[in-house]
């Protein structure tokens, strides 16, 4: 009996054994040096429930490093368009904007590598669409808003849930050739977001792609939580106000920067929704828009919201509130993107007789394949600012791409921790 119980717990050990020790839980993520923002917007108490797990968002730009120490292993697919015959790893475009991309990334999931930024979902994975954003783009290449028009279909096609797009032309109108590009990405159910513009740069309303019905339109606010009048642009399409001053991001070349302009607002709100969608998968891609838009609060210092069809030019539905909107009951009408933008197109399409937007792709395309990265003072002009710390870019010609404001250089010092 005592050898049959001997022989019960020696199996009991080896199995045990076997089965090895409960995996510990994750380590639940910090905010890097400088990321106010996080636990300002409750971002970093959202990781309690929803890190972006399972989720990926598409980065339409300039191309993610994806060796970069803050995102290894972020990217789980790539494909270039801009002509340049890269991978879509490699950041392609003129040096003003070549590291846009890898900033913007490291803002939806970079992995708090070091001093490196927390991404607002790190558990989520990126997709890289790499553009060339600027002027002297390579021979034959298509014209800018062809290749994105290929990439918003790719990027669907290789399973994103969420697309962001911090760039944008000079003009609020569009090629056909996105009518269907954009179409199609609503009938997939996934979710798109761009900003609008930044004032500081010549925008003096909603740049498209923002424009596009359906698409989640981002401006920026100051650290203070107020309109940032720089780093946002008015018009209708204004959707949601989110943070960009003072946001810090990965350096394609290596080491960290600092970003502000709404190009930075933008992969916030991407981040939000992906943390959303984690969540939630059942939620639909407009339940998703819905929650963010309908639990978007007040801008401090600015009296209007939107309601209904009545639509505020400045913040749009106001600033995001992420567990709001996690938290939020379903919205008894949640927008409709595909439906919105087929109203629109079968409203206007048929005013057009050439089938194509009034400045839209043959217009805009040879405008931003001329684009000119030389200084100038004018304001429908190229312009670069240059500083100790940092390298504020942004190549502004009429009917031209615009990457706006990354702060493309390596600062001197190391951010201080808020």
């Amino acid at each position: 009996m005592r050898r049959a119980a001997a022989a019960l717990a020696a199996v009991g050990l080896v199995l045990a054994a076997g089965l090895g020790p409960a995996a510990p839980a994750a380590a639940a993520p910090k905010a890097g040096p400088g990321q106010w923002y996080l636990h300002e917007y409750g971002i970093d108490a959202m990781w309690k429930t929803t890190r972006g797990a399972g989720v990926t968002v598409a980065v339409i730009d300039s191309g993610i490093s994806a060796d970069h120490e803050d995102l290894k292993g972020t990217v789980v697919g790539a494909k270039d368009f801009s002509g340049a015959r890269k991978d879509g790893r490699t950041p392609v475009g003129p040096a003003s904007a070549i590291g846009h991309a890898t900033g913007v990334a490291g803002v939806i999931a970079g992995r708090g590598v070091g001093e490196g930024p927390t991404g607002v979902a790190p558990e989520a994975t990126l997709l890289s669409a790499s553009m060339w954003l600027g002027g002297s783009p390579p021979s034959g290449a298509d014209s800018s808003r062809e290749q994105a028009a290929k990439a918003v279909r790719w990027a669907v096609d290789s399973g994103a849930g969420v697309i962001n797009m911090s760039l944008g032309w000079d003009d609020p109108a569009w090629p056909e050739a996105w009518d269907s590009a954009f179409e199609y990405a609503f009938s997939k159910d996934v979710v798109v977001v761009a900003c609008v513009g930044n004032r500081s740069e010549g925008a003096k309303r909603v740049w498209s792609p923002a424009t596009v019905p359906g698409v989640v339109g981002v401006g920026g606010l100051t650290k203070s939580g107020r309109v940032a009048s720089g780093s946002t642009a008015p018009g209708s399409a204004v959707s949601l106000m989110g943070p960009a001053q003072q946001i810090p991001v990965p350096y394609y070349k290596g080491g960290y920067a600092e970003a502000s302009g709404c190009s930075f607002a933008s992969p916030i709100v991407s981040g939000a929704a992906a943390l959303l969608r984690a969540a939630h998968p059942d939620w639909s891609a407009d339940e998703v828009v819905g929650r963010l838009e309908g639990t978007a609060r007040a801008v401090k210092g600015h009296s209007g919201r939107t309601k209904g069809e009545q639509r505020d030019a400045t913040v749009g539905y106001g600033r995001i509130d992420p567990p709001a909107a996690l938290a939020a009951k379903a919205p008894a009408q949640p927008p409709n993107a595909r439906r919105e933008l087929a109203d629109w197109v079968s409203m206007h399409r048929r005013a057009e007789p050439d089938g194509g937007a009034k400045g839209g792709a043959s217009a805009s395309a040879s405008a931003s394949q001329g684009a000119s990265a030389a200084p100038a003072q004018a304001a429908a002009a190229p312009r670069t600012v240059a500083g100790p710390a940092v390298l504020i870019v942004c190549m502004l010609v009429a009917g031209g791409l615009v990457a706006y404001g990354i702060a493309a250089g390596v600062r001197a010092r190391r951010l201080r921790r808020h």
